[in-house]
């Protein structure tokens, strides 16, 4: 019997040896090949989060840049409260090189602040949010010190409210360290599995209210989970669904009621400061004054300031009348106004001297209605009795949801349901005629002393806004979505908040 041959054996062999070498060359080149294209997918991922980053910063950049103009100008662009034009679809990035165009939208609920109604899931505008339609957190103990009671008592009309929570807000914020009679202080907190202690101040955001006592996630943010206006799939379970239903019943979450940070600049429509009444130079007052008015605005608010308002009997003679009113720009001021109002169907005597009879000289600024209507808007656009560049705190009485404004000392239900009424489908949009609160008066909704008592509380305007930015791709690929405040009484506008939702999806756009 012949055995193989041991030169074929060993032939053999290497053929099995050199196909396993390739074998194994191919695996490491295609794992190579492989781990070679994942990162390169990875590294384009990462390079899109990276622009669209940038995309969204841009975003941020270009509602600063509208708000930093003057109100009569953001009106002529079209709005901020729904303006597709501004707002959607806005292109930050075209690559010629590689096709790619990168775009940004500025949303906000459709359902929010000019709606009465809880907040309309899955709906949005282009456009923002006005914070100052929200009831501020920072004003509500200079309120307690106006009117006591009135800060547990704005609060106790938010959905679901006690007064348990109600009192550890306002423990929450105010210094000292007594709690309420249902608050929470220190001692609470400091006795938790992880103690600290409360702020003692105003909240740096509204998520900072989760600390607080008795406030639960579903509070402050209901039933939307994504923060992107709709109700997703994964929550549409029966019991959800009902759950959902009966916090909508009971109105919008906190979250959309309150804010931390509304202001507005104490500004005119054309962007200037408004004239101080209440300077203590009456020449400058009343130079700055003949410059924007008609020369007997300019002498009655002077003379006001030097002799303040006459309560006699008589009509009193108008300025302007016979040689002129007197001014004697070197008399000091005498009284300060608690308001422009004041001057409304006010009078002033000027007493007799140098053998001369006292006069008695009627306010310029009658209150029937069709004269308000007429000189109060531009007297409330050029003019202030507030000294501060930023007002802080005041409610827009055009676009608060109903809970906030019952949240106003002196404004009852019956007022709000008439301001509801009153505002229709023109709610959120920004008319000339209702930019200051004062259209309550002149459309007959208050008398002139209510009005006078709610002033301090309202306006028809605002300057810090919230919007969501949605960054994405024309063709497929990731989105970015993030939440911003802007706060437009800086000079330049600051963004003050910003929350990355880019993990939470993006809007149904």
């Amino acid at each position: 019997m012949k055995h193989p041959h041991p030169t074929r054996r060993r032939s053999g062999m290497v053929l099995v040896i050199v196909a396993a070498v390739v074998a194994m060359i191919s695996l490491a080149g295609l794992a190579f090949v492989t781990t070679v294209h994942v990162e390169g997918k990875g590294v384009r991922v990462q390079a899109d989060q990276l622009q669209l980053e940038h995309v969204v910063g841009s975003g941020t950049e270009l509602v600063k840049a509208f708000f930093e103009q003057p109100a009569g100008v953001q009106r002529e662009a079209g709005g901020s409260w729904d303006n597709p034009g501004r707002f959607q679809g806005v292109l930050v990035l075209d690559d010629e090189d590689t096709g790619r165009r990168a775009r940004l939208s500025v949303v906000a609920p459709a359902g929010g602040d000019g709606e009465p109604s809880p907040v309309s899931f899955g709906a949005v505008r282009f456009g923002v949010e006005n914070e100052s339609a929200r009831l501020n957190l920072g004003v509500l103990l200079s309120w307690d010190e106006r009117v006591p009671g009135s800060a547990h008592q704005a609060l106790m009309g938010l959905p679901g409210m006690t007064d348990a929570v109600a009192d550890a807000i306002l423990d929450w914020i105010d210094p000292d360290p007594t709690p309420r009679p249902f608050g929470a202080e220190a001692d609470y907190y400091q006795g938790l599995g992880v103690p600290y202690a409360p702020r003692n101040g105003v909240p740096q955001c509204l998520e900072e209210l989760l600390l607080v006592r008795g406030v639960t996630r579903s509070m402050l943010f209901g039933p939307d989970a994504s923060f992107n206006q709709r109700i997703e799939p994964a929550r549409r379970r029966p019991g959800a669904v009902r759950a959902t239903s009966r916090f909508a019943s009971q109105g919008p979450p906190w979250a959309s009621l309150l804010t931390v940070s509304s202001a507005e600049r104490n500004q005119s429509d054309a962007g200037q400061p408004r004239i101080e009444l209440n300077q203590p130079k009456l020449a400058a007052l009343h130079e700055a004054l003949k410059k924007a008015f008609e020369p007997a605005w300019a002498d009655f608010i002077v003379l006001y300031r030097q002799h303040g308002p006459y309560a006699g009997t008589g009509a009193g003679e108008p300025p302007g009348t016979r040689a002129g009113v007197p001014v004697d720009l070197a008399l000091p001021p005498a009284v300060a106004l608690d308001s422009v109002l004041d001057l409304v169907d006010a009078k002033v005597q000027i007493p007799a001297a140098a053998g001369r009879a006292a006069r008695v000289i009627a306010s310029p600024f009658a209150s029937d209605p069709p004269s308000m209507r007429d000189y109060l808007p531009k007297l409330m656009d050029r003019t202030s009795a507030v000294s501060d560049p930023v007002i802080y705190g005041r409610i827009n009485v055009n676009l608060a949801r109903r809970e906030v404004l019952r949240a106003v000392p002196g404004l009852d239900a019956a007022t709000v349901d008439q301001i509801l009424a009153a505002r229709g489908p023109a709610a959120g949009h920004d008319l000339p005629e209702r930019r200051h609160a004062t259209w309550l008066l002149t459309e007959g909704l208050v008398d002139l002393a209510r009005m006078k008592a709610l002033l301090p509380y309202l306006t028809g305007s605002g300057d810090v806004v919230r919007a969501q930015v949605v960054a994405s791709f024309d063709r497929a690929g990731p989105a970015r979505r993030a939440e911003i405040l802007v706060d437009a009484t800086a000079n330049p506008p600051r963004q003050v908040y910003f929350k990355d939702l880019r993990l939470l999806g993006r809007t149904g756009l």
